[in-house]
């Protein structure tokens, strides 16, 4: 198509439904543990249905209160946002080589640690501090605290 061509509505449509289905990715790397995890953005219902699940209420005397265990929501965050999961190893020639795992449920993981699921390893693995950072970043690709530019007129 020639740039300087119009495009039609269709087009224009297109493009943002092609947009909005491709969910962003960012790699992170965890260097203590040698794990580079690609994360993908959530959508917002899958982010609500994450929170919901990890949302403990107590009722006392009458009032509900609610509360967040927020080690859960991350670990659950991450193992939802994980597209790839791989430990890399760096050789002396500066080359690396890979083991490329199936997620944080991959068998590998689960039955040498011996662990319930996903969850659970993202949980066991990751010390506190990781958990919060990736949560963190699973949240910002997924577009919380993005700055919305001012419409100019």
């Amino acid at each position: 198509m020639n740039q300087h061509e119009p495009l039609n509505e269709q087009d224009i449509l297109d493009g943002l439904f092609e947009t909005a289905a491709n969910l962003p990715e960012e790699a992170v790397f965890i260097g203590r543990l040698s794990l580079r995890i690609t994360l993908r953005g959530l959508t917002s219902s899958k982010v609500d249905s994450i929170r919901e699940r990890c949302t403990v209420r107590k009722t006392l005397k009458g009032q509900v209160s609610e509360k967040i265990d927020s080690e859960l929501f991350n670990a659950a965050l991450i193992k939802e946002a994980t597209a790839a999961l791989e430990v890399v190893k760096k050789l002396g020639d500066g080359s690396e080589q890979s083991v490329k795992l199936s997620g944080w449920g991959d068998d590998r993981l689960v039955s040498r640690l011996k662990l319930s699921g996903g969850e659970e390893a993202v949980r066991r693995m990751l010390l506190a501090g990781e958990l919060d950072a990736v949560g963190d970043k699973v949240l910002e690709i997924s577009g919380f605290g993005v700055d919305i530019d001012d419409v100019k007129n």
